[in-house]
């Protein structure tokens, strides 16, 4: 529902603001659409519904949990299935989900609005703020544990981090030796980047390592720890509660259980944060990741999606600018003549190509999806699409593993429902 703000006798509706098309940008969510207006089929929503259900019914997945919101409207939020399938406990739209690599986009956005502050710029080399950044490449062949290198051909920039265009590998253990335990996001770093990159930057995709680095790169310009700059510069302006790394345990019995397939499809329980991430009732609360351990619902995300589609402003609160925005909406990655030409990948997010590029089955993209939308999502299939031609963002969270095909066939059930 609008907000109406009462002070005396004048009512103040929910604040907008346009778009530089001249779209109003809402700066509330509305639960009682116009769906006249907003030119969405009522009866044809109800597809959502069938195919989700089915899905829980059929134990493919646990539960489902939706989120759509044209123009600020909110058109579909139903939820699906079980909080617990055990306990037979239903799913509430304020539960918790484990969000993982949504997390990116999110720290993402806390770096940008230090680049807007003036504390670097995007092309500035890691190096000139991380000193133990490596200069080095592997040369492809040999040993692993004891690879040959070069020179890189280029430094590593901070462009390169939010693209995942470095070439950061996983920082690699001595042969023979447990997985390394880290305290905090900056022995994490130290350690990361002086692994030989495994491309020289700028060259190829490898994704999720350099998220850290990016983390500690806000820590670094903010002089603040990330969680807590994430709050104050992020959560709090937007509305957004109950999106943390760390809880207490009263917060426990709304989080949702993870569930995990087998080979024959069968979900159980799993555990996914016995290592790392910690669990989230972890005592020794420090750590704080760029890629990954954010928890949080669905409709405090959607105010986060909300926000890039209205170019940097919700909830009266600007966080980017536009023409930030735009910059991150840019594809960075390099495509060699011959390459496959679909995928594409800004600041943080991917962008959805052109209609006559090529899709693949499987790989979370859909061809109903409008060119330029923004999108990522959690390795527990907690997923987003934010849309600026159809002025709507669309989140669908379960928290299952390993992937299945309800995301792709879930936006198709979304798109035909617009006239």
């Amino acid at each position: 529902m609008k907000k109406i703000l009462l002070f005396g006798s004048t009512l103040i509706m929910a604040l907008c603001m346009c778009t530089p098309e001249g779209r109003k940008q809402p700066q509330d969510f509305s639960y009682q659409p116009d769906y006249k207006q907003l030119k969405v089929d009522t009866l044809r929503l109800k597809q959502i519904d069938v195919l989700l259900q089915d899905y829980v019914d059929k134990g493919i997945i646990p539960h489902a949990l939706t989120f759509i919101a044209k123009n600020g409207q909110v058109i579909h939020n139903k939820t699906f299935g079980w909080r617990d399938v055990e306990a037979q406990t239903a799913l509430e739209k304020d539960d918790i989900f484990r969000m993982y690599s949504q997390t990116k986009a999110i720290n993402t956005v806390a770096l940008m609005t230090l680049f807007e502050q003036g504390k670097f710029q995007l092309d500035d080399p890691v190096s000139r703020y991380i000193p133990e950044m490596t200069d080095q490449v592997i040369i492809p062949g040999g040993d692993p544990y004891a690879p040959k290198t070069r020179k890189a051909a280029s430094p590593v920039l901070i462009r390169h981090l939010l693209s995942h265009t470095s070439g950061i590998q996983g920082a690699r253990q001595p042969r023979g030796t447990p997985a390394r335990q880290y305290d905090t996001l900056k022995d994490i770093v130290v350690n990361l980047v002086q692994a030989p990159l495994i491309f020289d930057p700028g060259t190829g995709w490898n994704y999720h390592p350099a998220s850290d680095v990016m983390a500690y790169l806000v820590e670094y310009f903010s002089g603040k720890p990330l969680q807590a700059y994430l709050k104050e510069v992020i959560f709090d302006p937007l509305g957004i509660v109950d999106m943390a790394y760390y809880y207490d345990e009263e917060y426990r019995k709304r989080f949702v259980t993870c569930y995990r397939a087998d080979s024959t499809g069968k979900i159980a329980p799993v555990e996914m944060w016995s290592n790392v991430p910690r669990s989230p009732f972890e005592s020794d609360r420090r750590l704080a990741q760029g890629g990954t351990g954010l928890n949080g619902t669905i409709e405090g995300y959607a105010r986060f999606c909300q926000m890039v589609l209205n170019y940097g402003k919700f909830n009266g609160q600007r966080i980017l600018g536009r023409r930030t925005l735009e910059i991150m909406a840019k594809d960075q990655l390099a495509h060699p003549e011959g390459s496959d030409d679909s995928f594409r990948f800004g600041l943080g997010f991917q962008i959805y190509p052109g209609e006559s590029n090529r899709w693949e089955v499987g790989n979370g993209s859909s061809p109903m999806v409008s060119p330029g939308a923004l999108s990522w999502g959690g390795m527990a299939n907690t997923d987003y699409i934010i849309d600026p031609k159809e002025d709507m963002i669309i989140l669908l969270y379960t928290n299952r593993v390993p992937d299945t095909l309800v995301w792709e066939k879930f936006l198709n059930t979304v798109y035909q429902a617009l006239e």
